[in-house]
């Protein structure tokens, strides 16, 4: 990972062009936090991680790992949240430090999606079956060993979730008629949870007003995943917002292109209104 901006936006555009069993998390993540890091150095962050893998590592015998899967996730939570003291940020939740790797190692908390990232990392260096989920308003991971799985959650210090727990956390965020279904315990693959991060601080753009930084986090996603058609209309709705008119059409008639070869047909719809729009406004 080089210092310099142009080869940080450099690092996330390779990023983009790779398939996702290819793509190192953590690592990403901090490329992204360093780019809202002036004089960013990373070395001893990526020795950090390091650090936390080789812990784990020893506290993970081999015959650890093949345990229960709620014995091996207890003894990962115990390097992550114990020793070395992660856990989710209750009391100032929307610190936009929280979704930024870097400041979540310097800080020890951070959001559940910021802290899922570390458990991943993790889990990868040492051959675990842990996967984030498509969990949605709050990122968890599934673990699997011994034929069996659980839930943890990396906010709460790496606890373990019954269908009950993930049921609730649900309804918090959907409203009390919400169910359960197959898709929220979707694996996800390492590019939707950088997406997922990112998306954490383009909402808090957006609710602030701060339509500027929207468009950079939104153009940092289209590095990372430049064939989601439908980023592509984010980015247009920020040009109209920003009175990049010309810019704007570009972005939409990319997203209709690219959503129409991929069989996205509400989203090419959605693009090809709002380049209607566009134009009746412009004439």
């Amino acid at each position: 990972m080089d210092g310099t901006m142009g080869s940080m936006e450099g690092e996330l555009q390779r990023a983009g062009a790779m398939p996702d069993d290819k793509l190192d998390l953590a690592r990403l993540a901090l490329t992204l936090a360093a780019l809202d890091r002036p004089e960013f150095e990373p070395a001893p962050y990526l020795a950090h991680l390091d650090e936390l893998a080789a812990v784990a590592a020893d506290t993970l015998s081999g015959d650890v790992r093949d345990a229960p899967p709620g014995i091996v996730a207890g003894a990962l939570a115990g390097v992550v949240a114990g020793r070395y003291r992660y856990l989710g940020d209750t009391e100032t939740y929307d610190d936009p430090r929280n979704a930024n790797l870097a400041d979540v190692i310097d800080r020890r908390k951070g959001l559940p999606v910021t802290l899922g990232i570390l458990y991943l990392h993790v889990g990868t260096k040492l051959g675990l079956d842990l996967s984030g989920l498509n969990f949605p308003g709050h990122f968890v991971l599934r673990l699997r060993s011994a034929g069996e799985a659980t839930v943890l959650d990396p906010f709460n210090g790496g606890r373990a979730l019954t269908a009950a727990d993930l049921l609730t956390l649900l309804r918090g965020v959907e409203g009390p008629d919400a169910r359960l279904t197959p898709e929220a315990c979707e694996p996800v693959g390492p590019r939707d949870i950088l997406l997922r991060l990112e998306n954490n601080i383009l909402g808090r753009a957006v609710k602030a007003g701060d339509f500027v930084r929207a468009r950079e986090i939104v153009l940092r996603m289209i590095w990372l995943a430049p064939q989601r058609a439908g980023l592509r209309f984010e980015l247009g709705r920020l040009e109209v917002h920003a009175g990049h008119m010309g810019a704007a059409a570009h972005a939409f008639e990319a997203c209709r292109d690219m959503a129409a070869d991929l069989g996205e047909i509400r989203i090419a719809g959605m693009a090809e209104e709002a380049l209607r729009r566009l134009k009746t406004r412009l004439n």
